[in-house]
């Protein structure tokens, strides 16, 4: 539940947006985060595996690799469920989420999307892949998060998704630029995309559409924390679609 005081009420004009569910952060986090909240040792073993050491037991735990799919993270947690995991379980998501250098060309060669393998390598060798050092993602609803993150996804009616693409050009005039291909939309488009551009709307891909079940008639699009700042102020000041 969204209060006053809560981080979220910072962006209620882009939470106003969606219908179903709420915003959903994302967040990659170094293990600083988790050593403040659980008050646990944090250490990096030799295989580059993070481990953190509980203070009244001794064992070693750590946000293990989740069973879902990258995208279905982000519909448990449109709903209200939190994540932190170190990895998920789609290949070519571990691909473009820089936890795998395993190339998804096979991949997508025999998901019969592309002609021929040549294709298929220009597609896997034209996804965006990210660059920045994590140890684990967090995946939350907007009212559960304290206030930083790195992405955040909104599922959008067209009509919503073109508010935003307006309040985007509110300040200086600028076109918003689509830059999609139908693959790794939710990983790939609206998360490293935004991450680097600070906007990225995509039609979505068959993969996050069949597996997470986002509805046909909502597109998926992603925001830099900056970029949402920018846009929550824009939005009040726009006139409505319809008067």
């Amino acid at each position: 539940m969204q209060t006053e005081e809560s981080p979220s009420s910072n962006y209620l004009e882009l939470s106003r947006l969606m219908e179903t569910g709420e915003p959903v952060c994302i967040t990659f986090e170094t293990g600083h985060e988790i050593r403040r909240e659980v008050g646990c040792e944090i250490e990096k073993n030799i295989e580059g595996k993070v481990k953190k050491k509980v203070d009244d037991t001794g064992d070693e735990k750590f946000p293990g690799k989740s069973c879902l799919l990258f995208c279905e993270l982000i519909q448990e947690a449109r709903m209200g469920k939190e994540f932190l995991v170190s990895g998920q379980s789609c290949s070519p998501g571990d691909y473009v989420l820089g936890l795998s250098e395993k190339n998804p060309a096979a991949y997508y060669l025999n998901s019969g999307r592309y002609k021929d393998s040549q294709a298929a390598e220009n597609a896997a060798l034209s996804l965006p892949r990210l660059k920045k050092r994590f140890c684990f993602i967090r995946v939350e609803p907007l009212s559960l998060n304290k206030g930083i993150f790195d992405v955040l996804i909104l599922f959008l009616k067209p009509e919503k998704a073109m508010r935003i693409v307006q309040a985007s050009a509110y300040s200086e005039g600028k076109r918003a630029v689509l830059d999609t291909i139908g693959a790794a939309s939710i990983c790939g488009d609206c998360t490293v995309l935004a991450y680097r551009q600070g906007m990225s709307l995509s039609f979505g891909c068959k993969g996050s559409r069949k597996h997470s079940g986002y509805e046909d008639f909502e597109v998926p699009l992603g925001l830099s924390q900056k970029k949402a700042a920018e846009i929550e102020k824009a939005l009040s000041k726009l006139p409505e679609t319809k008067e």
